[in-house]
């Protein structure tokens, strides 16, 4: 308030400047904490479930840092527009708490002028949303897929310990009794993946071998033995060599094949122009775009609805309340809407674009619907217009 107060005494210019920094700093820093306390509150919740990396695994505490930090883009771009719409929400309740709106007001400042500062903060945070989904995302999507699948597929990190019967995944335990130099001792395996054809595999000793086509745990002075429902008795084939392909066996050990939420943008937009993938691949890749690329428009549309519902000045006596409840109800419809066409486009390709462009139609609907209120409406009823809804709420719950 004090800056603005000395910023009367310049010139318009100056004043209007002062106003534009003013309300990008109050913006921006309690859209940065609502973002940072957002995110550290879901990454310890991620955290938490991946903590079987150090204890089941065996992994370092840097290597469950470098997993568990991978996810923060992904969530910091989920929760970005949503820190921003909180941010843009308290810096305008503080405005008119503190008077401050009243007094842009009576300087001059148009409700119009108010929408500067305010959408080119919205630009800001679009910009670093679309960095995040767009490509910070993807990119560390990939790096976790192919760190976690290197961390499964280490078939060595799975049976740190002789003696125990480790699961390397549904359906496969592995154990040995001991380990004799790069050799283990007395092994046992049972594959049961198939319920079809269980297998399971003894032998004295066993070496991982590493071949041009994969690696190979090659099995001495043992037996296989092949269950079916259909045959009474299990069949048994001694052998004294016998070569495992461990792509067979350990998770991971295969080429790595990425879901379209891992996938790079580039790769997804020449995929899916290109028309040579499945038609469900397709309705796939087309609705992580449309989400990738609706996702920073949203701020748009969070802005818009900030200012309908706490953009015009009011008197200390009347309370916020109303207000920040209606601009949490159309914001959550507008996200609420966006997820509703996500899941749509799993079966309809037709809403990709509708998606992609939803929340600048929402803004432009809203904005529209604003400004007709506000020219053919009283300021007062429309904005008791805007906050009807939880006013009638609150009048039933009294009643």
């Amino acid at each position: 308030m004090k800056d603005l107060a000395s910023a009367r005494c310049g010139n318009g210019t100056q004043l209007l400047a002062v106003i534009d920094r003013y309300l990008l700093r109050s913006i921006g820093l309690a859209g940065l904490s609502a973002l940072a306390a957002l995110t550290f509150v879901i990454w310890i919740s991620q955290a938490l479930h991946d903590v079987d990396l150090i204890t089941t695994q065996g992994q370092s505490l840097l290597a469950f840092l470098k997993v568990t930090s991978l996810t923060l883009p992904a969530m910091a771009a989920i929760i970005g527009p949503v820190a921003f719409f909180i941010g843009l929400l308290v810096a305008l309740n503080r405005l008119n708490g503190d008077s401050e709106l009243a007094v842009l007001t009576a300087s001059g400042l148009s409700p119009a002028r108010l929408m500067r500062p305010v959408f080119l903060a919205a630009l800001l945070a679009s910009l670093l949303c679309g960095f995040l989904t767009l490509w910070a995302v993807p990119a560390s999507s990939q790096s976790w897929r192919t760190i976690v699948t290197q961390i499964r597929s280490d078939f060595l990190a799975k049976i740190v310990k002789p003696g125990r019967f480790n699961e390397l995944e549904k359906g496969v335990v592995f154990h040995y009794r001991e380990r004799s130099g790069d050799a283990l001792l007395g092994l046992f395996i049972q594959d049961s993946r198939d319920p079809q054809l269980v297998l399971v595999y003894v032998a004295e000793r066993g070496r991982i071998v590493a071949g041009k086509e994969g690696n190979y745990l090659v099995l001495e002075n043992g037996s296989v033995q092949r269950e079916t429902p259909r045959a009474q008795d299990a069949s048994i084939v001694a052998f004294q060599r016998y070569a495992l392909d461990l792509t067979q066996l350990a998770p991971g050990n295969e080429e790595i094949v990425f879901q379209p939420h891992e996938r790079l943008t580039s790769d997804l937009l020449v995929a899916y122009f290109a028309n040579k993938e499945t038609s469900d691949m397709e309705t796939r890749i087309g609705g992580e775009l449309a989400d990738r690329f609706s996702t920073p428009l949203f701020t748009f549309a969070f802005a818009v609805i900030a200012l309908a519902t706490l953009g015009r000045p009011r008197t200390t006596r009347s309370s916020a309340l109303v207000s920040i409840i209606t601009a949490i109800l159309l914001g959550a419809f507008v996200r609420v809407g966006g997820f509703t066409l996500a899941v749509g486009l799993k079966t309809s390709p037709y809403l990709v674009y509708v998606s992609a462009s939803l929340p600048l139609i929402l803004a432009l609907l809203i904005g529209a619907l604003h400004i007709i209120l506000s020219r053919t409406i009283m300021p007062n009823r429309m904005h008791r217009l805007f906050s009807g809804l939880p006013r009638l709420t609150f009048r039933g719950g009294a009643s």
